[in-house]
């Protein structure tokens, strides 16, 4: 298989296991090459480092989860492999603008709006 081959598999296994620990160290095993190499391959298919990659999929998911759930957002950045709310609250705001509270509030509000039109 090329190398374009293995990053698209690479890319729905890791879709497929989010909710699982993802270590550069577990996910180059899985590919069957060293993490080094494998972060080269990687970004240079997809433009992204690898753990940025997985770590804004993560919070995508998350952010799904928030939106579709009244699940506590403790439990939500817990399921996902953060360490603590803290982190979690620090790079969810990093990519979304808002903490998870204050995001979640929003689409509710949005949601809530758009039924009354």
């Amino acid at each position: 298989m090329d190398q374009a081959g293995i990053i698209r598999d690479l890319l729905s296994w890791l879709e497929g296991h989010l909710d699982q620990p993802l270590s550069l160290d577990n996910v180059a095993a899985k590919a069957g090459y060293s993490k080094w190499h494998l972060q080269r391959m990687f970004k240079e298919h997809t433009g992204y480092p690898l753990g940025e990659y997985i770590r804004s999929q993560k919070l995508k998911k998350s952010a799904d989860r928030l939106t579709t759930s009244n699940e506590p957002i403790l439990n939500v950045a817990i399921s996902l492999g953060f360490d603590s709310q803290q982190s979690f609250n620090r790079s969810f705001k990093r990519q979304f603008g808002k903490a998870p509270g204050a995001w979640r509030r929003s689409v509710v509000q949005q949601h809530s709006k758009s039924l009354q039109s």
